[in-house]
């Protein structure tokens, strides 16, 4: 079964550009409520996945007055998330979101979509199960 049925669409996830200051960056995670946020360049393409986690290691290992200068996609992140293309099927997702709370989607041309949960695989799991 194809993603697209699955798709929270960008207009309707929280996500970061990469142009967007840290601090301001971090007062949209807090009102998220999200650990963990896709994050975008300027055009829209999906440049990874930013978390509470990177935001923490910034804060302890750089000086306020150089963190007052960043931007989000200047922070370090400890891990590469994987994204998908809106062509892939449901059943290739399993491996991905079993380290990822979700899954970015793109398009063609690298153009953030929306998500995938976690929670709509597991569903989606559940339901073929009850099938089979």
């Amino acid at each position: 079964m194809n993603i697209s049925f699955f798709l929270k669409p960008k207009a309707e996830v929280s996500y970061l550009t990469e142009d967007c200051p840290v601090r301001q960056a971090l007062r949209d995670m807090m009102k998220s409520g999200f650990t963990a946020i896709p994050l975008v360049d300027p055009k829209g393409r999906y440049t990874g996945t930013i978390t509470e986690g990177d935001f923490l290691r910034l804060l302890l290992e750089h000086p306020a007055e150089q963190i007052d200068r960043m931007t989000a996609g200047e922070v370090p992140r400890r891990v590469r998330h994987r994204s998908v293309g809106i062509d892939a099927r449901m059943e290739d997702m399993i491996e991905l979101v079993s380290a990822q709370n979700f899954v970015p989607v793109t398009d063609g041309r690298g153009m953030f979509c929306g998500i995938i949960t976690r929670r709509d695989v597991i569903q989606f799991l559940r339901d073929s199960c009850k099938k089979g």
